[in-house]
């Protein structure tokens, strides 16, 4: 059932088996493997149905690292959280196995748990995410496929992905929850902090507030906090009342290791005499859908990244990376074009940047430059485009000076708001350095007039001094064996901690090269198979749900 925090009785005392706070993906994907057992699951939602700007507002917070998206616009606060049309666009694949092994050149790599350990729950995530339950991307990395680029005998390959045709999970779920018997979802319902016993070493409950000044309470012997990688870090760190450093800080790693995949657009493709084939390559080209009716079976859906192969980053000793190619006009996209995508992408969701001044500062300094970019853009849906570049999306290093921190400045509900210190290493730098050289001297074994720095100069390559980001918020209480080295262990418990789980990609130690969201379902699922194991335990009887009166 679907209920509204707002019409509870201020001071109610909820109940049950499980309370999962966040209903993005992690969240819902926990809540509906739990529909239809004797488990009573309270998933707690601070945002609505539908975007709320009000409550969206709290995501408000501090950028002082790298220049990084405003807080309150690159997540979403609501059912479904940041799959919605407002955040996500429905791009997916799976970890490869090289993604969960420790690698020597990679500070703090390794997962305690191998891609085996996930298959079988990938499967699931495929039939959420609406896609074939056998799909699997590292199956679909290939030298060649129809119409597309032959550059599978170097260092670099194609790799697929697919696009889901239902990717707001908010929607695809919403019916199943407000069905279902024993499972309470709560919507404006904010929880301000994790309640512990005086040992710090089992959770009691949880407070939760309203913006229109009611205050709950919640408890339950299991807790999944699943509220993103920023937000999962600050409640944590909110929740210091017992452990004065914050809960499952111990170890001085709730925060830290933040990652996002940084994105950086350089180099020059031109006088391709087949524009066509670069069409896959373009992630804002129209994909091709091609669905039987009657059956909704999705036959073809899909995009294709140029990749580093495993062989070339273990001699090379460099990190991921999945690269697009994008038309561009012919001297590349310096800042007025990036600048100019960055607004129209925001528009098209609807939705205002709040640094918006400074990017149309941005746009109107370099006003040919976005013209250039808006005239690229046309000749490419005419499918006329003479001019590429191409966009590498790196996968970061685990950074521990990359972090989120509190700031002195309180929210709406008086909260201390998130300080984000983005930060990149020299690995990085390294790694893109190389990328480029790797994914050239392919593309130009392949037949395309190619290369690293174009007619636009160096100002059209961006560089680890100015990347952009695609959104995906990763690493903050990250899973380790030793809880010397991380927050969580291998079943996502958190370390000292008998009965509070973290659901998400806060929990990843290292991200691969692009597209969580297919992983973080697949260890929501995970997560609870194991929750269903906790319940079974004869100390961990049902709770019985109480009913609240209406305010």
């Amino acid at each position: 059932m679907l209920e509204d925090a707002r019409r509870l009785a201020s001071g109610s005392k909820l109940e049950a088996d499980i309370i999962v706070v966040g209903a993005g993906a992690a969240g819902i994907a926990v809540a509906l493997d739990m529909i239809g057992t004797r488990a009573r699951v309270l998933l707690l939602e601070g945002g609505d149905i539908d975007f709320d700007r009000t409550e969206q507002a709290l995501y408000r917070g501090e950028n002082v690292g790298l220049r990084y998206e405003p807080l309150d616009l690159c997540r979403v606060k609501g059912l479904g959280g940041s799959t919605c049309g407002k955040g996500w666009a429905g791009f997916c694949k799976a970890l490869s196995a090289l993604d969960f092994e420790q690698r020597p050149w990679v500070p703090l790599s390794g997962w305690p748990l191998g891609r085996d350990d996930l298959d079988p729950y990938y499967a699931r995530a495929w039939t959420l995410l609406s896609l074939p339950q056998d799909w699997d991307s590292s199956a679909h990395r290939t030298a060649n496929f129809a119409g597309g680029l032959a550059i599978g005998d170097g260092d670099c390959e194609n790799e697929l992905c697919v696009m889901s045709p239902s990717p707001h999970i908010g929607a695809v779920a919403e019916q199943r929850l407000r069905m279902a018997a024993n499972v309470r979802v709560i919507l404006h319902a904010n929880v301000t902090e994790i309640e512990v016993n005086e040992r710090a070493d089992r959770v009691t409950g949880v407070r939760i507030a309203t913006l229109e000044g009611s205050h709950l309470t919640a408890r339950a012997p299991l807790v999944v906090l699943a509220t993103g990688g920023i937000e999962n870090a600050r409640l944590l760190l909110l929740s210091d009342r017992v452990q004065r450093e914050g809960l499952g800080n111990g170890s001085g790693f709730v925060g830290r290791c933040f990652m996002d995949h940084p994105r950086f657009t350089w180099g020059q493709i031109r006088n391709v005499a087949e524009p066509q084939r670069l069409t896959r390559y373009d992630p804002t080209a129209a994909l091709t859908y091609s669905r039987n009716a009657a059956t909704r079976a999705l036959d073809e859906l899909f995009g294709v990244g140029v990749s580093v192969s495993e062989q070339a980053q273990r001699r090379e000793q460099i990190l991921g990376s999945r690269s697009w190619i994008v038309p561009v006009g012919p001297n590349g996209a310096r800042a007025g074009a990036r600048e100019l995508r960055e607004i129209a992408l925001w528009l098209r969701r609807g939705r205002l940047p709040s640094d918006l001044a400074l990017r149309t500062r941005a746009v109107l300094a370099d006003l040919p430059n976005a013209i250039q970019a808006v005239t690229a853009h046309l000749r490419a849906l005419a499918g006329k485009s003479t001019h590429w570049q191409i966009q590498t999306i790196m996968e970061p290093t685990p950074n521990p000076d990359s972090r989120v921190t509190l700031t002195a400045e309180i929210d709406r509900l008086g909260l201390r708001k998130s300080r984000l210190n983005w930060r990149l290493d020299a690995l990085v730098e390294r790694s893109l350095a190389r990328t480029q050289e790797l994914i050239v001297g392919d593309l130009t074994r392949a037949g395309l007039d190619c290369a690293i720095v174009g007619s636009g100069g160096k100002a059209a390559n961006q560089t680890i001094a100015d990347p952009r980001w695609v959104w995906h918020h990763m690493g903050t209480t990250r899973m380790s064996i030793d809880p010397s080295l991380g927050v969580v262990d291998e079943t996502c418990r958190v370390h000292g901690i008998d009965n509070l789980f973290i659901a998400g990609s806060s929990v990843f130690p290292t991200v691969g090269n692009d597209m969580p969201t297919a992983t973080i379902v697949a260890l929501a699922y995970r997560l609870a198979h194991t929750l269903k194991q906790r319940l079974a335990e004869p100390a961990a009887a049902p709770a019985v749900v109480r009913s609240e009166k209406v305010a």
